[in-house]
């Protein structure tokens, strides 16, 4: 596989792990969406993504600890995370 296929196949992860996030979120099963996070941090660190790291980052410190509530700003981190991937260029379908 060619270095830009691995990194378009990153991105789509990444992106498939973000939508994930924000319909688990509302659906209201914040568990799945801190995984998700988690999931898009560790895929983001990975392909050197650092400013989507960070908004993933952030949205998994607001949505909290397992089984809690989550706090304000998890909606914006989120949104965050959304426009890190519109910066990288991926086009949604």
């Amino acid at each position: 596989m060619r270095p830009d296929e691995e990194l378009i196949l990153a991105v789509a992860e990444i992106v498939r792990d973000s939508v994930a996030m924000n319909d688990a979120t509302l659906a209201g099963d914040f568990d799945e969406a801190r995984f998700r996070a988690q999931l898009i941090v560790a895929k983001a660190d990975a392909a050197g993504h650092l400013d989507l790291v960070l908004a993933a980052a952030y949205t998994l410190d607001r949505l909290g600890a397992a089984g809690s509530r989550p706090r304000d700003g998890y909606g914006a981190g989120m949104l965050r995370v959304a426009n890190e991937l519109d910066k990288i260029g991926f086009e949604p379908l």
